[in-house]
């Protein structure tokens, strides 16, 4: 890889860091003051779900990790050290990755609807099977079994609109004072 292209990629990857970390914290309700520091009690009930990290961790620890490992690739990247570069920026990608799925859990439901739109039957998100899911209008619809699916494709798109209507997921919701 030559010293262009591994420039052109840290500096996607110190813009994503950059641009979109701070705006996803500020969407979950991260009250944050000038100096960057937490300035409001959250008053969020934190994630059950095993691996997701609290907002307070992702902003002490995981993002200096982020970019940390950026530094270091920028680092080996002056020093012409492209194996080093990749592997920090691996490490980036990463550490990323496990931010944006902890981030989902306080910005955006997984799945537009909370019941099957066909039986009405409530749905776990975590034990959603991919069968069980449909792309409707840029979300993921998740049914209750196989055959709801199969239903749904039948449906016209007035019909799901309805439907959908009834079974709308609701995202979690931010106490006014953190609200921005």
């Amino acid at each position: 890889m030559n010293r262009i292209r591994l420039t052109t990629v840290v500096v996607v990857a110190i813009a994503a860091a950059g641009a979109v970390l701070p705006r996803a914290l500020a969407q979950a309700g991260c009250a944050m003051g000038h100096s960057g520091h937490n300035t409001g009690n959250m008053n969020m009930e934190q994630p059950k779900k095993a691996g997701v990290f609290s907002l307070e961790e992702m902003h002490s620890t995981h993002v200096p990790m982020v970019v940390t490992s950026i530094d270091k690739a920028k680092q080996a990247l002056g020093s012409g050290d492209p194996s080093t570069v990749l592997a920090e920026l691996n490490k980036a990608r990463q550490m990323l990755m496990a931010i944006d799925e902890s981030l989902a859990t306080y910005v955006k439901p997984k799945f537009a609807n909370d019941r099957c739109p066909v039986m009405g039957t409530p749905i776990n998100p975590d034990k959603v099977a991919e069968n069980l899911i449909r792309d409707y209008r840029a979300q993921k619809i998740a049914f209750c079994c196989a055959g709801c699916p199969e239903q749904w494709d039948r449906l016209t798109d007035s019909q799901k609109q309805a439907k959908l209507a009834k079974v709308r997921s609701q995202p979690s919701q931010i106490p006014a004072s953190h609200a921005h």
